[in-house]
């Protein structure tokens, strides 16, 4: 069952990715963050309340496993950090989406933190360069 659950969670995660690919293209970042934002608030709580940080590792590992077969050209922070908001979200986990940029040199970066932990990077990845946040939902 453990496995079924995970290739759902794996499948779920390429087909948002798709699905934000194609909204980005269609629609644009504000109206596909609008959407994005309604169908997290929307969350049916399927998560086993009594394991969040299990639950939390299985939707990171789901979300990994899906960049490996969704290869996307350029960076990949935003609609990774997309996914695995919703992910969590719709599992009923409280989960933060950050979009943040630097000054000097000019930059953005988006990630998701949770339980007072970034979860879709590695503190050696960005924390040098401080991001101040511009949005957080």
């Amino acid at each position: 069952m453990a496995n079924d659950s995970r290739f759902a969670l794996t499948a779920q995660a390429l087909l948002i990715f798709v699905g934000l690919d194609v909204g980005f293209r269609l629609f644009g970042f504000s109206r596909v963050h609008r959407a994005v934002q309604w169908w997290g608030l929307r969350s049916p709580g399927s998560a086993d309340p009594t394991e969040p940080s299990r639950e939390v590792s299985r939707t990171r590992e789901s979300l990994r496993t899906a960049t490996r077969y969704y290869w996307r050209r350029g960076p990949d922070c935003l609609p990774r950090s997309l996914t695995l908001y919703l992910l969590l979200r719709r599992r009923g986990i409280p989960a933060t989406l950050h979009i943040g940029v630097k000054r000097y040199p000019f930059g953005a970066h988006a990630w998701v933190e949770c339980m007072g932990e970034v979860l879709d990077d590695t503190p050696s990845s960005w924390r040098h360069e401080p991001y101040l946040p511009i949005i957080s939902a």
